[in-house]
């Protein structure tokens, strides 16, 4: 009897989520979409596509072109080029906005443009400027959209869903390369965490799940300010060195960065009607995660996990 109980707990905590599930994440910029759809994607074993590096490769393909933020040219730049995220298999800690032991970590993501991994020229000062522009631009969004959901369609197709077999719940997705050897999962097919500001307005409208992520403006501005730091103490000291500049005038940029995004023309950001509205000002990351994580868990017709974080 004992074990027909073990079986059957096993059976209903550990049975597959359905293929085309699907997270949208939106929100302004730096409230921590893109950290936290990596760990929500990360805790589900789905896959995951961050949407703000598609344009901002646009943008780095402009920049490095010399083409203007307003160009016809920027649409066609990102059109012929080959655009690659991957989740990598290391992954990183957690920002520190988690208190205490915690076994969540947030993956790192590769973004390679035609080869070249740009992962971090793309989150540079400089791109950071130009980005809202070429973002606002409807023929580049019009093609970035086909980009997105072809992404999306790939992603879904290796993620894992629930983890079986004794495997762990945050293990490797299938799909993803490492050291040259696809890696293996005992699982089924799930779904797709995608961030962005018109994922659950636009590029998925349908999506079973969305979220607005928001944060006043300081304490966005004082993550940026994080993060820029965090990568200039991870590059070597020298005289061509960027300065970053201060929270108040990162403060500033956000500012008009959320001006341009919510009164652009083309798919401006807006909370879809049916999201879970989340401010995270004064939220753990944990917490925000594993709210998440467990919206989505209920929408699988799963049990909560994290309700006592």
């Amino acid at each position: 009897m004992l074990g027909q109980r073990l079986w059957q707990t096993r059976s209903r905590l550990c049975r597959p989520f359905v293929r085309n599930f699907t997270i949208a994440i939106d929100g302004p910029a730096a409230s921590g979409k893109s950290s936290t759809a990596r760990a929500v994607a990360h805790e589900l074993g789905f896959g995951y596509i961050d949407s703000g590096s598609i344009y901002r490769c646009a943008t780095l393909l402009a920049l490095r072109q010399q083409a203007k933020d307003d160009s016809p040219e920027v649409a066609d730049l990102i059109t012929n080029a080959h655009l690659e995220i991957n989740i990598l298999p290391n992954t990183r800690q957690a920002p520190q906005r988690v208190t205490g032991m915690s076994r969540l970590c947030v993956p790192d993501v590769q973004v390679l443009m035609n080869g070249e991994d740009v992962s971090r020229e793309i989150r540079s000062p400089e791109v950071n400027r130009h980005v809202a522009k070429i973002a606002s631009d409807g023929q580049v969004r019009k093609v970035v959209l086909d980009i997105q959901r072809s992404l999306a369609a790939a992603a879904k197709a290796k993620s894992t869903g629930c983890q079986t077999k004794g495997t762990a719940a945050n293990s490797i997705p299938s799909g993803v390369v490492m050291d040259g050897r696809e890696a293996e999962a005992d699982s089924v097919p799930g779904g797709v965490v995608m961030d962005g500001r018109d994922i659950g307005t636009t590029v998925f409208p349908q999506a079973e799940l969305k979220i607005y992520l928001d944060a006043s403006a300081m304490a966005r501005a004082i993550r940026r300010w994080d993060e820029l730091n965090s990568q200039l103490k991870e590059t070597e000291t020298g005289a061509n060195q960027p300065v970053y500049p201060s929270v108040e005038d990162i403060a500033r940029e956000l500012e008009e960065r959320d001006y341009a995004d919510i009164n652009r023309t083309h798919s401006p950001l807006r909370i879809a009607k049916d999201a879970v509205v989340i401010d995270n000002t004064n939220m753990t990351f944990e917490q925000q995660v594993y709210s998440i994580t467990d919206l989505a868990r209920e929408r699988l017709g799963l049990e909560r996990k994290y309700d006592d974080i």
